[in-house]
């Protein structure tokens, strides 16, 4: 591990968000929030850097794998930089497996871990963590839930100890459940003044249709006022088990000591689960299909384009990132030349990969004035038709070689940071090298395989189109692009909600 800094702070959030969210290949620039993820994620980028030299190579520290008798894989690394010891657990199953009367149940699972175990209130459980200085959460993914930990070495025991505890032996108690569905439904409620926020779950509600990655991972308000414990012990039973279940250990002892301690902690974990089923594949919208969401008193007009496009383990996973970054990568970008820089129709556009087990989509998006949301729309239809049409120049992939190179040593900076990518890319079935690989295949992306990718999945004619806005002043606008179907903020989502593929 000699020559990396791993920086201290909480790992909580990046590690909740590499080991469950879906991996987005470029991030939104609209206020939509950025997912990173591994093997090379962006996030949220400002713009697109000069062509310079191929970032240092990165190299993986020695990792010890082991797997225990109840199907729980060990990953096991020893770093002596900082007197740190970082968890991270995941396990198959995330929302995209709540049943369909159930939506969010895998969410308010994940919350409810450290609401109360066999042995401590919730109370007792954040004093004890409090008092090591530590940090303990969990979340829930499309295709994953996690539960991930960080303390001190000196308090390995303990952290372990508490760590385990929320993990294997949570009760879900009726008030603390209570309070996470009324919590979550006001986030629900609130966020239907966010225009953006519509504009996505609306466009991933629309292109997937009944399948379960359309599926709001928050739930309806129907849904969660249905929830109750029975629900969410049963989520927890079918999906908390150690069988396809990996857990990455990193810190400041010896394997031999790290490893004792995931043992002892986690040896005892049985279920008679299996493996959660696979899901179906998405089906890829034909035709052009429009939807206005009504949001009348917005003074903005949020657009989204896109249509099915790649999995986690798709060999264009790299490929299909330069592309991207080309397209919608910030400043220098295909969609921001042509909608901010030349035209003043928006602050920002962006295109990404949305990436899970099954493929996930191609998204590309924007925002204007209510008065301009057709000749935005018009110009960056036209970008991505051009593009798809034609490809990149020798320019354009030099620089996003160079970005997504130079981004790559960044995202492991920290142990949280490396057991999430580490436990996503064996939760995907991904060897390990991809880590050290991935800067070579940057950079072996051909002009070739960019207009190959665009060729397949940028959308032109085939395409889900969602456009939040006051809908009595947007569909005049819309007329030349073909049939228009209108919906609220309230119906997305919902059984029987508009779909691009009914």
């Amino acid at each position: 591990m000699s020559g990396r800094r791993w920086a201290c702070g909480v790992v909580l959030a990046l590690v909740l968000t590499l080991g469950c969210q879906p991996v987005i290949l470029h991030a939104p620039r609209d206020g939509a929030g950025a997912v990173e993820g591994p093997g090379g994620a962006l996030g949220d980028l400002v713009g697109m850097p000069p062509l310079g030299a191929t970032a240092a190579s990165f190299t993986l520290p020695p990792i010890v794998e082991r797997r225990l008798d109840n199907g729980l894989t060990l990953l096991i690394v020893e770093d002596h930089t900082l007197p740190l010891v970082v968890f991270s657990l995941l396990m198959p199953g995330g929302s995209a497996f709540d049943p369909p009367e159930q939506g969010g149940v895998a969410t308010i699972t994940a919350s409810l871990l450290r609401k109360g175990t066999r042995s401590r209130s919730a109370e007792e459980l954040a004093r004890e963590i409090e008092f090591l200085g530590g940090v303990l959460g969990a979340g829930a993914g499309a295709d994953f839930s996690n539960v991930s930990g960080e303390f001190l070495s000196k308090d390995l025991s303990r952290g372990f100890e508490l760590f385990a505890d929320i993990a294997l032996h949570p009760t879900f108690p009726e008030d603390e459940l209570r309070r996470a569905r009324e919590l979550m439904l006001a986030a629900i409620i609130a966020s239907r003044e966010d225009s953006s926020a519509i504009a996505s779950r609306c466009f991933g509600a629309f292109l997937f249709g009944d399948h379960p990655y359309g599926r709001p991972s928050s739930g309806t308000e129907a849904s969660l006022a249905a929830l109750d414990r029975s629900a969410v012990q049963s989520f927890y039973q079918r999906h908390y088990v150690p069988d396809g279940a990996v857990l990455v250990v990193i810190g400041d002892a010896t394997v031999d000591q790290l490893a004792s301690a995931a043992e002892g902690a986690f040896g005892g974990w049985n279920s008679r689960a299996g493996s959660p089923p696979l899901l179906p594949l998405p089906v890829r919208v034909s035709g052009r299909r429009l939807l206005v969401v009504d949001k009348p008193d917005a003074n903005q007009a949020h657009i989204r384009i896109g249509n099915v496009g790649i999995s986690r383990t798709d060999p264009d996973y790299v490929p299909a990132g330069v592309t991207t970054t080309i397209l919608g990568g910030g400043f220098g970008s295909r969609l921001v030349d042509e909608l901010r820089i030349k035209r003043s129709l928006t602050y920002g556009a962006w295109s990404g990969f949305n990436v899970h087990r099954m493929p996930g989509d191609f998204r590309a998006g924007t925002f204007t004035k209510v008065e301009t949301t057709g000749e935005a729309l018009q110009v960056a239809l036209d970008v991505l038709t051009g593009f798809a049409n034609e490809g990149a120049t020798a320019a354009e992939l030099a620089r996003a070689q160079s970005l997504r190179t130079g981004q790559h040593p960044r995202k492991l900076e920290t142990p949280g940071a490396l057991a999430a990518s580490l436990a996503s890319l064996f939760a995907y079935g991904l060897p390990r090298s991809d880590i050290e690989a991935y800067p070579g295949r940057v950079m072996d992306v051909t002009l070739e395989d960019v207009r190959r990718i665009a060729a397949t999945y940028v959308p032109t004619e085939d395409a889900a189109i969602v456009i939040v806005g006051p809908a009595d002043t947007i569909a005049p606008q819309l007329a030349e692009f073909g049939p228009i179907e209108r919906t609220t903020p309230e119906q997305c989502g919902t059984s029987g909600g508009p779909s691009a593929v009914r």
